[in-house]
């Protein structure tokens, strides 16, 4: 955004009915048709083959079982099941803290698979949704969290970094706040991607006045210059479709729906994988994965903390 709005003006640019505000109870993935149960029983192979989870029984009974989906994951990409858990693999114990929380459908899940949580946000309503369900949740911004040094295994953050207005301090402060080896993991809109190329001014993941600062992979390796991690930085195809016909449609554009929606689907599913295989950057979305150094001086202080 030129110019960027004042601090103060921010809170006003969510209505109440903003999508994180309400969240259903979460029972457990659950897919509604044949299709679905199909996709989830991959996704929890996949979790449970390559990332180390331990899978619920009464989830692999909604997604119709796991025998075949066991042998089948490994020849498919990981990301539509490393999406569900941010791509974090699994740690006995781990201590995993949301940034921007919203309702707690994210914690839940993660606390359901073994993970200690926590979560930070600053919309009221959506933080006593989370308290209702039981979650630890700080009611602010990450710019004013209490935040112990060291103290985190994972800290998420999912499409969170566009709405700060300034990034760089907030990744600063997670940084600080994981241990060693500790995971820090930003997934945000692609502003390089193939649809934000294409579509230019109508692609919905521009959404001003909400979207502040849209980090491109280039811009999240600047963002964390200099700050004591190694950093991964890819994109991922997922809902590539869903926002090029959300875009189209959101600004008049759309044709016949029955040929946008078969046109999204084949997006989602066969183009958008094979257009990132070839072209790495052109995903929907960017994932920065930063793993925390040993032996940095907050990393220190936070392990001797943890100890006593």
């Amino acid at each position: 955004m030129d110019p960027l709005p004042r601090p103060e003006a921010i809170p006003g640019f969510y209505p109440e009915n903003y999508y994180t505000h309400d969240a259903p109870v979460f029972s457990g993935p659950t897919a509604r048709h044949a299709i679905g149960r199909l996709c989830l029983s991959i996704k929890l192979a996949i979790l449970e083959g390559r990332f180390g989870y331990r899978i619920p029984e009464q989830w692999w009974e909604g997604a119709g079982g796991r025998g075949w989906a066991r042998s089948v994951q490994a020849l498919l990409p990981g990301f539509p099941g490393g999406r569900m858990v941010r791509f974090l693999s699994f740690r006995e114990r781990g201590k995993l803290l949301d940034v921007g929380s919203g309702s707690g459908e994210f914690l839940t899940l993660m606390r359901e698979l073994g993970w200690e949580v926590e979560g930070i946000e600053p919309d009221g309503r959506a933080a006593g949704q989370s308290t209702k369900l039981g979650l630890p949740v700080q009611r602010g911004g990450i710019e004013d969290a209490e935040l112990r040094p060291g103290s985190y295994d994972a800290i998420t953050l999912s499409h969170v970094i566009e709405h700060l207005l300034d990034p760089r301090a907030a990744l600063e402060r997670c940084v600080a706040a994981l241990r060693p080896g500790g995971v820090l993991v930003s997934l945000s809109p692609n502003p390089t991607g193939w649809n934000a190329r294409c579509l230019r001014a109508i692609w919905r993941e521009l959404d001003p006045p909400r979207h502040l600062i849209l980090p491109s992979p280039s811009g999240y390796q600047a963002i964390l210059s200099g700050l004591p991690v190694r950093a991964e930085v890819s994109t991922s195809p997922m809902d590539m479709g869903f926002w090029w016909h959300w875009s189209r449609k959101n600004a008049g554009r759309s044709t016949t729906e029955v040929f946008e929606t078969f046109w999204a689907r084949a997006m989602d599913w066969i183009i958008g994988p094979l257009l990132v295989r070839f072209r790495p950057q052109a995903g929907e979305e960017v994932v920065c994965i930063a793993t925390k150094n040993a032996g940095s001086p907050e990393s220190a202080e936070g392990e001797t903390k943890r100890r006593e």
